[in-house]
């Protein structure tokens, strides 16, 4: 018995991009503000922790995506080229902004 297969969709990998792009511009604004006054180091860890939970979910959901299509290509359903580069272009901002900003070690947090 067939099922119907849904139609591709390019939601998902639009949204790891959006927010994988939100956490580079959270990181890149804790970065210009610095943390040097009171002020400026709340909203440094604001910011910083704004962008870790975006580039968490980011991976959470680009990285969710690309396992879809993998076991949606290993199992010979029809897999657009547009979902494949958009996946692509989310992962690849996803660890461009991990190795900017790298989660632990040195320079994490330190803008």
């Amino acid at each position: 018995m067939d099922r119907l297969q849904p139609r591709p969709t390019v939601a998902a990998p639009i949204t790891a991009l959006a927010l994988a792009g939100g956490a580079a511009v959270s990181f890149a604004v804790g970065d210009s503000v610095g943390f040097l006054s009171d002020a400026a180091e709340d909203l440094f860890v604001v910011t910083w922790l704004l962008g870790l939970v975006l580039v968490v979910w980011a991976g959470i959901v680009g990285g969710g995506y690309a396992v879809l299509l993998c076991l949606r290509s290993l199992s010979r359903r029809p897999v657009s080229r547009g979902e494949v580069a958009l996946t692509a272009v989310s992962l690849g901002l996803i660890g461009l902004v991990l190795a900017i900003h790298p989660l632990w070690g040195t320079g994490s947090a330190v803008g």
